[in-house]
């Protein structure tokens, strides 16, 4: 039974195992997006283009991974073009037109400072470098696509639905197992299920409640590859219907 709609996103890719992911996928008729390292599609481009032949979606996760906030502006618009450059020669090689551009700032700086301002008011300063990367995306041609029905507080109050870049939430934290301090001590598989479980919808974890669509967010990586496919049972388990959203005008 669908219990509501989800946006599956994937982040670093491509890793050595993207194919077999992409495969897990396909077989349950599940789409994504995987937003790629410019450095990561260098080294494996043939695993993106497997991903955009079997119809998935690529984008843009800047070149190498930095926080924006450590970067000028100038440094910045290099990872963000650097990347575009990389992904447009990448679907020319497929064959495929490009369908959107997408793009998610790494571990969600978005250039404003620290992180955590992402969900607080920035600085005047913070706020006029968000300002100046949201207009080179836009400049560039990226677009958040229409997310209607992600009606979280928190979202909207931090106005992520006005923005170019993508966000997300719900992380599956699947990333944080292989730390040296995993968060929240989420440090198995079986505690990266189980947080799935939990209900607080404004704290980015409302799986379970009903009145808001879903970005949920897992990783690409190498070293939790036996994590990715129990993490999408789990997910389709609970009823989410995922689709990609209707791209902006």
């Amino acid at each position: 039974m669908t219990f509501k709609t989800a946006y599956l996103t994937i982040d670093d890719a491509p890793s050595p195992t993207m194919t077999a992911k992409v495969d897990c996928l396909a077989a349950r008729c599940i789409p994504a997006v995987w937003f790629c390292q410019g450095n990561h599609l260098e080294q494996r481009p043939d695993a993106a283009l497997y991903a955009i032949r079997k119809g998935f979606v690529l984008g843009n996760h800047a070149y190498d991974h930095p926080y924006f906030s450590d970067l000028t502006l100038a440094e910045g618009f290099e990872q963000i073009r650097r990347t575009d450059e990389i992904l447009d020669g990448l679907y020319s090689r497929a064959g495929v037109k490009r369908p959107a551009k997408y793009f998610r700032f790494p571990y969600g700086d978005k250039g404003g400072g620290t992180y955590s301002e992402v969900l607080e008011p920035y600085s005047p300063a913070g706020l006029e470098r968000k300002q100046a990367l949201q207009a080179y995306l836009r400049h560039l041609g990226y677009t958040q696509p229409r997310l209607d029905g992600v009606t979280y507080r928190y979202f909207r109050d931090a106005g992520l639905h006005a923005d170019v870049d993508w966000h997300w939430t719900y992380d599956a934290m699947d990333w944080t197992v292989f730390t040296a301090q995993p968060e929240f001590g989420i440090n198995s598989l079986d505690k990266v299920l189980a947080r799935m479980d939990e209900d607080e919808p404004e704290g980015r974890r409302g799986l379970n409640d009903p009145r808001s669509a879903e970005i949920v967010l897992v990783h690409d990586h190498l070293n939790t590859t036996a994590f990715f496919e129990p993490i999408i049972a789990r997910l389709v388990e609970k009823g989410l219907a995922f689709g990609l959203p209707e791209p902006s005008p």
